[in-house]
């Protein structure tokens, strides 16, 4: 199932199974559509960036539950349009995402066709002295 350099990463860690179960998925079955970045602002802040062209405001929902962000969207299709290529999807789309627990979704912007979706680290990074007993 995995391959031999997550096998070698496994041998050293506890509890990222899930993490690299979700990694191993996405690399068999590519990123579909839509198109997404994610940008590290600093250490607390993260940007997901979403290319949605051709998709109006009122079209798109963004939701997150149980750590899943789920971003989703849809436009009509112009019938009075007569295509001589037609590049640009404006068909329904549902993209989820799990986020990590130490991840919160803070806002979300749409302007000139980019869903920007602010994330925001809310667990400090303390160094823990473990009491051995």
């Amino acid at each position: 199932m995995y391959n031999d350099r997550l096998k070698d990463f496994l041998n050293f860690s506890i509890g990222f199974d899930s993490v690299f179960n979700s990694l191993e998925h996405f690399t068999q079955n590519g990123y579909p559509y839509p198109h997404f970045d994610v940008v590290k602002v600093d250490d607390n802040n993260y940007v997901l960036e979403m290319a949605l062209a051709g998709y109006k405001k009122d079209s798109i929902k963004a939701t997150v539950d149980s750590n899943i962000l789920t971003v989703e969207g849809g436009s009509k299709e112009d019938s009075t349009k007569s295509y001589v290529r037609k590049g640009i999807a404006k068909r329904y789309f549902k993209k989820k995402m799990q986020i990590a627990d130490h991840l919160e979704c803070k806002d979300a912007k749409f302007e000139d066709g980019m869903l920007s979706i602010y994330l925001k680290n809310i667990r400090e990074k303390k160094v823990k002295q473990i009491a051995i007993k």
